[in-house]
């Protein structure tokens, strides 16, 4: 009889607090009206006859001309399972922003900055990580979508006029537990053949005769949420937070070196490098505490040789066990890693497609009969755009230590939703989710990452009612107390 007393008090407050947080999701101005309560004209798109549930990674590439340089120009942007969107060769955004299918979200992006009078290219890279997905991935099939807001951007919508290739450059690296001693599901690294990489592919003037006219997903519409359309697989939702911040990193600092002269303990900066013929290069980086951020290596040559990134948040003894996290003598790298192989070419820069989590990196040169020129490494950090505005002192300076580590901390762990760890899962747990929040709205004041992990766990829910333990994650977990700790998140908000 208690037991049915709480429920019927919870229940009414726990509607009614999700009823406020969903007219609370923010719509914004510059989505036409039409676009959230009817289908849309732009076609999902794909590479035609192709298997849509494997690994692949796309190049789409849609050119079209502007009378004069406009004002506005706003589209909206979606893909299954992620896109990188470029205009005129300059990377504007990726996404989209982690959800289900049920609520499967888009950005919308102003252009008008990034256009010109005449010609103007937009291209899109998206990948399908097929059963390499990460666990944090909910995934249908491969497709491309991309509306203009108005008649004015209709030229942009997705269809036959976009081309596409499907990229021979890439292959997977998945992870195993001989690279990492524990338990992760992040995804898998990349290895990136600079023989077959179409480079120049997101500019103008890229000669794309050859590529195929995208195809519309058969028998499937693009349309809202509100919709409910039986002919969409993704119901379509505007993304609830800010884009991420992108910030470039200054350089790294050499920690080991063997095959180069860099003095060790010094930061890695300057003019490039030169690797002889037939030679091997093992370089150990470090960043000085850990990051999220999209490794940027800049090389030019060495047709034949092979590059390797491992990355880690930890180095580890003989017997696999973790250190202080400052030491590196005796210590190895364990993690999993990215391979670029060269072409020859003057200039070439390879990223990933997804940001990596280290505090150090391996970087590893094996040339084969070409020299190769290597300049210093780069990153750019990647996270949730929180700013501190909360403030904290004391006359103990290893509390301040304590406020400065503990802030970084739960920065590395908020990107699209809150992660319980950046490097091993980037799942977002309800248990570790509700504190998570309460420190970013103390400090930061900023609650729309808060809102949308409430949204996401009442999307999880299982017919019995209870919310998943983590979400969204394409493995389902169930820790029934957890569906408490998201009632208790809601009391805080």
């Amino acid at each position: 009889m208690h037991h049915g007393k709480m429920s019927f008090l919870i229940i009414p407050a726990v509607i009614s607090l999700l009823f406020c947080l969903s007219s609370a999701r923010p719509v914004s101005s510059e989505i036409h009206e039409r676009l959230l309560k009817g289908p849309w004209e732009a076609s999902w798109i794909c590479l035609p006859d192709r298997d849509r549930t494997s690994y692949g990674v796309f190049h789409f590439r849609r050119e079209f001309e502007l009378a004069g340089k406009p004002a506005g120009f706003t589209v909206h942007v979606s893909a299954d399972n992620r896109y990188k969107l470029y205009v005129n060769g300059q990377w504007v955004g990726d996404g989209p922003a982690r959800g289900d299918l049920d609520h499967w979200r888009f950005e919308t992006y102003d252009l008008a900055p990034y256009l010109a009078a005449g010609k103007n290219l937009l291209a899109a890279v998206v990948w399908n990580f097929g059963e390499e997905v990460p666990w944090a991935q909910i995934s249908h099939s491969t497709a491309f979508l991309l509306q203009g807001d108005t008649e004015a951007e209709s030229v942009a919508n997705t269809g036959e006029k976009w081309k596409v290739s499907e990229s021979g450059a890439y292959s997977p690296l998945p992870i195993s537990r001989e690279q990492i001693p524990s338990f992760c599901v992040v995804g898998p690294g990349d290895r990136v053949d600079g023989s077959r990489y179409p480079w120049g592919w997101e500019k103008p003037g890229f000669d794309d005769k050859a590529w195929s006219s995208a195809a519309p997903v058969p028998r499937v519409r693009a349309t809202p949420r509100e919709m409910r359309d039986a002919d969409s697989h993704w119901n379509l939702v505007p993304r609830m937070i800010p884009l991420m911040e992108k910030t470039p990193q200054g350089p790294f600092t050499v920690r080991r070196c063997a095959g180069l002269s860099l003095a060790p303990e010094k930061p890695w900066d300057g003019g490039p490098l030169t690797v002889p013929p037939d030679s091997r290069v093992s370089i150990l980086l470090d960043r000085t505490h850990l990051t999220t951020a999209y490794p940027e290596l800049r090389a030019g040559g060495g047709k034949g040789a092979k590059i390797s990134l491992t990355y880690a948040e930890a180095l580890f003894d003989q017997q696999h066990r973790k250190g202080h996290r400052d030491k590196v003598e005796g210590m190895e790298v364990l993690g999993y890693h990215d391979e670029f192989l060269p072409d020859g070419g003057p200039d070439r820069l390879f990223t990933t497609l997804w940001f990596r989590t280290f505090r150090y990196i391996r970087l590893e040169v094996e040339t084969a009969d070409q020299p190769l020129t290597l300049y210093p490494l780069q990153s750019r950090y990647v996270g949730y755009p929180f700013r501190a505005e909360a403030s904290f002192s004391s006359d103990d300076p290893s509390l301040e230590r304590i406020w400065e580590v503990g802030w970084r901390t739960a920065r590395l762990c908020a990107g699209e939703t809150y992660f319980d760890c950046p490097y091993y899962e980037q799942l977002n747990y309800a248990g570790d989710t509700r504190i998570q929040a309460l420190i970013s709205l103390y400090v930061s004041g900023d609650d729309r990452l808060m809102r949308k992990a409430i949204a996401l766990f009442d999307d999880s829910r299982i017919p019995d009612g209870l919310t998943q333990s983590r979400y969204p994650s394409c493995i389902h977990q169930i820790i029934p107390p957890y569906s408490l700790f998201w009632i208790v998140m809601l009391h805080d908000y």
